[in-house]
């Protein structure tokens, strides 16, 4: 197992934003893929406490990861799974690392209706920058595709300034968004409703 506190700063992009910064930061570079298998309830009870349950598939690895707010950033539960996710198979509780079972508990997750919701692949390319992660992501997800920058650091004050800088270079206005999970969430809901 592998806890993290994840300190990242994220921007949403249009596509020529993107195709700018990857001229300039990742021209060089391959991007590699990996899907995320979103869980949750029927309810959305993880959604509803801020919190996300996935399993990410990149190559033939299976990790499932818990994030749940913390005082600055999510913390985050990684283990790796033997479940080979598929869409709206059933994660049975014993199939749960305790820690992860011990966390949803706390939130009062009926862990017996945990189902696959769904998946986004992303294309990622990263490179480091000032010591910290810079991340472009091109994302597809419920016949949908969207562009994000992301910054992973230490240092919170620290890293929110070398972003904004980064932002600027390209004249971009730093608006928090959703996060992925979020908006492929906010996206099924749309879709669910028309």
């Amino acid at each position: 197992m592998a806890t993290n506190n994840e300190i990242e700063f994220k921007q949403l992009l249009s596509k020529s934003q993107y195709k700018s910064i990857y001229d300039k930061y990742f021209q060089d570079m391959q991007p590699f893929s990996q899907t995320n298998y979103y869980i949750d309830t029927p309810n959305f009870d993880l959604r509803a406490h801020r919190s996300a349950l996935r399993i990410r598939v990149k190559q033939d690895f299976y990790e499932m990861t818990l994030k749940v707010p913390a005082e600055v950033g999510l913390m985050e539960y990684n283990f790796e799974t033997r479940i080979i996710p598929e869409l709206n198979k059933p994660v049975l509780a014993n199939d749960l690392p305790t820690e992860i079972a011990e966390q949803l508990d706390q939130m009062n997750i009926d862990t017996q209706q945990l189902v696959i919701l769904g998946a986004l692949t992303t294309l990622r390319v990263e490179r480091e920058i000032h010591g910290n992660l810079l991340v472009l992501d091109k994302s597809d997800y419920l016949n949908h595709q969207d562009y994000e920058l992301e910054y992973e650091v230490e240092d919170y004050d620290e890293g929110l300034i070398q972003f904004k800088h980064i932002l600027e270079a390209f004249e971009i206005e730093y608006e928090t968004p959703d996060n992925k999970v979020q908006r492929f969430f906010n996206r099924k809901s749309t879709l669910n409703n028309n």
